[in-house]
């Protein structure tokens, strides 16, 4: 699979034809179903995680009792711990190995894929073996209740063991679903948790283990979802370890410099959960402390929609970064946060309109508290919102190289926040839940201010910084799955190219190679939908014509089967350079026609 030139990039002239004369922007057809694709899977192993979480903390309440529960709380912050380390690693190389997809660079994908796992597996032995010998340490550091301890310690141990299964999983999880499977991932997650929950009962209540027992359900749970997704590398043109390639293939910077946004955002919020803790307490009382449970619960659940989202946009982000799609990514982008809109204004709405009966869902009905929680809940309602709008450019910072922007997303909506909480509830000149929104708002005036600095420099557009191109003619049309349809397209694409100024030799290749694989589309797609589009991108540089086709159809590689049809061999015959992949359920195919003589 051969790589696009490096200084291919889309310009601001887009232009579609579909069936009939009318002429609109390009479709976002095939985007959309990208995203839905990862989206749905995303969400539903987010919600199952997060429903077990809650099902695992009530049966260890309900079995060891409230103590048991005290001591679980205790080893969340080694937990959060272990997965801060892996988002520093995991969640940077799989968005490399995306963006290499993309660009056909399967080696170099390849090594960003054993580098993690390699990693997971001396960071997992590493802090296994550390957390072990600093055990009463750590139990001095978290664990200042002498009668908690011995229950802490026996859960503390077994959740250092689980580091190399934990981290191990969360890689996986993370390149299978830049590889194109994230059903299969919800599916590991779903049966994980489900193991872990009957367990947790078999463990505790029959074997009589303790609160150990819900310790090793846990470590159970990251082996079976490991051992679920593994089977999906035996597949053809999936992610292989080769680890004799990651030394030459391998920025040890550029995996640092997208890792750390993500590893500080991650660190900082058990920072920010301390200090509204601190807050709280000091200036709102106990009512208060119960008011913050009931809003970062809240939180809690709208972190389904908003890590689904993210989840969605980092590897479908990342191969259209690949090759080089820009109009992909604002149609990506536009879906995402036309998405996110919705679901968190309904959200927010339920939270104004219905208070009382949310507080007492959550478990508070009445006393000195429910004014104070009635007085948050509309005010935190929008942070959440905020929030979550927020933190989804992170990804697109982090394609487009504005590290210093995603660093400082990842610290000011940590930060500012606390600040901002802190000084209505010092000042107590207005409603104190409001300053979570307010220092929201300023990390996003920040944000705004230095984006608009930044898109006259570069070219690109506000807030998200996506280029708008360099200023090469371009055409980008979608058609729909029929001859007629697609006979159109290509009269208009033949139109735009006569007036590229190029002889009539390349002029006739570039219309031979169209023709043949946009034809190839109505026979082999199997596509019945009368509203699914196939894309078709031209492209103008220096020296050559570049050409890429992209269709939700049936996998089919135009250059393994040039052989079988004499249209595919004069196609592969007069291409410079073609390329194929299948990726998120579509076909693509890139070309490239040089126009040097």
């Amino acid at each position: 699979m051969n790589r696009w030139p490096s200084r291919y990039r889309p310009s601001t002239e887009y232009l579609v034809i579909i069936n009939g004369n009318q002429k609109v922007k390009r479709k976002v057809f095939l985007i959309n179903k990208a995203f839905n694709k990862y989206l749905w899977a995303s969400i539903l192993g987010v919600a199952a995680s997060q429903i077990a979480n809650i099902v695992d903390a009530s049966l260890v309440g309900n079995i060891i009792g409230a103590d048991g529960l005290a001591a679980v709380v205790i080893s969340k912050p080694v937990l959060q711990a272990i997965f801060a380390i892996s988002c520093f690693y995991a969640v940077s190389c799989s968005m490399i190995a995306g963006m290499a997809l993309g660009n056909g660079e399967k080696a170099a994908a390849d090594s960003q894929f054993s580098f993690s796992m390699a990693a997971s597996l001396v960071l997992g032995i590493v802090i296994s073996a550390g957390g072990l010998i600093f055990i009463e340490p750590l139990m001095d550091l978290f664990c200042r209740s002498q009668e908690l301890r011995p229950m802490a310690k026996s859960f503390m141990t077994v959740t250092i063991l689980s580091a190399l299964p934990q981290l191990f999983m969360y890689t996986l999880h993370r390149f299978v679903t830049t590889d194109g499977s994230p059903k299969l991932i919800s599916k590991a997650v779903i049966v994980g948790n489900l193991v872990n929950v009957v367990l947790d009962v078999v463990f505790m209540k029959y074997l009589n283990m303790g609160i150990a027992g819900a310790a090793w359900a846990t470590f159970i749970m990251y082996i079976v979802c490991c051992v679920m997704v593994i089977p999906h590398f035996r597949k053809k043109d999936t992610l292989r370890l080769a680890f004799g390639r990651c030394r030459k293939l391998i920025s040890v910077r550029q995996i640092l410099t997208l890792g750390t946004p993500i590893f500080l955002s991650t660190v900082l919020l058990s920072v920010q959960y301390t200090c509204y803790n601190g807050i709280a307490v000091t200036y709102l009382g106990k009512s208060g402390l119960i008011a913050l449970a009931v809003c970062l619960q809240l939180f809690s659940f709208s972190m389904i929609i908003l890590t689904g989202t993210l989840q969605a946009i980092q590897p479908v982000g990342a191969i259209l970064k690949g090759i080089n799609d820009s109009k992909g990514i604002i149609m990506l982008l536009g879906k995402a946060y036309k998405f996110l809109a919705v679901c968190l204004a309904v959200y927010s709405l339920l939270i104004v309109i219905f208070p009382v009966e949310i507080s007492g869902f959550l478990g508070v009905k009445d006393g000195s508290a429910l004014p104070t929680v009635m007085a948050a809940l509309p005010a935190f309602s929008l942070n959440i919102v905020m929030q979550a709008l927020l933190y989804n450019l992170m990804p697109v910072y982090q394609f487009y190289n504005h590290h210093r922007m995603a660093l400082f997303l990842s610290v000011g909506q940590t930060l500012l926040p606390i600040a901002g909480f802190w000084a209505l509830a010092h000042f107590q000149t207005f409603n104190p839940w409001y300053g979570f929104f307010l220092g929201q708002s300023v990390t996003a005036i920040v944000l705004l201010v230095s984006s608009l600095f930044i898109s006259r420099k570069e070219n690109s557009i506000p807030v998200f910084l996506v280029p708008r191109g360099n200023g090469f003619p371009s055409l980008e049309m979608s058609f729909g799955y029929s001859e007629e349809a697609m006979h159109k397209a290509f009269d208009e694409m033949s139109g735009w190219l006569g007036q590229q100024n190029l002889s009539k030799s390349i002029i006739f290749k570039v219309r031979i190679l169209a023709e043949e694989l946009m034809s190839n589309i109505i026979r082999h797609s199997g596509q019945k939908d009368k509203n699914a589009f196939a894309d078709v991108r031209l492209f103008m540089q220096e020296d050559a014509v570049i050409f890429a086709l992209t269709d939700d159809g049936k996998p089919f590689n135009p250059i393994e089967n040039k052989d079988k049809g004499y249209g595919l061999m004069i196609a592969n015959g007069v291409a410079s350079d073609i390329s194929y992949k299948y990726q998120f359920g579509q076909n693509m195919t890139n070309v490239i026609i040089n126009t040097e003589a």
